[in-house]
């Protein structure tokens, strides 16, 4: 696989997974010194430009992160040809992108549960789940980058 510049979270609605993930990658990725863009868009969004659910800001900011700015953005919107690497929560999220024209080689499958509806804990063990996730994702970019 080519040098890894740019990577897309994927989840449903582009209220919650995506959008944690987008925030906790970027400073990950930052702090290791990895140049890469990062966004985040949803398979199932209703309409864009929604914010981040009350729920997810609140987890990232106990990590330091932001997502107050968040606008949902609809996977549709984005060119699939000019990202590097997507990062689907789910098995089925990566089928749907499979199904946009997708290569599979150019899918990392998070295995995040959706936290939507759910408590603030619920919502902290998903952050949570996402950040050692990204950490990983992280590493095997650098290396495969290297």
């Amino acid at each position: 696989m080519d040098k890894i510049k740019s990577v897309v979270f994927v989840c449903t609605g582009n209220t919650c997974r995506s959008p944690m993930a987008q925030v906790i990658f970027k400073s990950l990725a930052e702090k290791a010194g990895l140049d890469c863009s990062v966004m985040s868009a949803g398979v199932a969004v209703g309409c864009e430009g929604r914010p981040a659910t009350f729920e997810a800001v609140q987890a990232v900011s106990r990590l330091g992160l932001d997502l107050s700015e968040h606008k949902t953005t609809s996977i549709r919107s984005i060119n699939i040809d000019e990202v590097d690497l997507f990062a689907a929560m789910t098995m089925e999220h990566a089928d749907m992108l499979m199904n946009l024209g997708v290569p599979k080689n150019r899918i990392y499958v998070m295995n995040i549960p959706d936290p939507f509806g759910g408590s603030q804990e619920v919502y902290d063990e998903c952050c949570k789940a996402i950040k050692e996730s990204s950490e990983k994702l992280v590493e095997l970019i650098i290396k495969n980058n290297e």
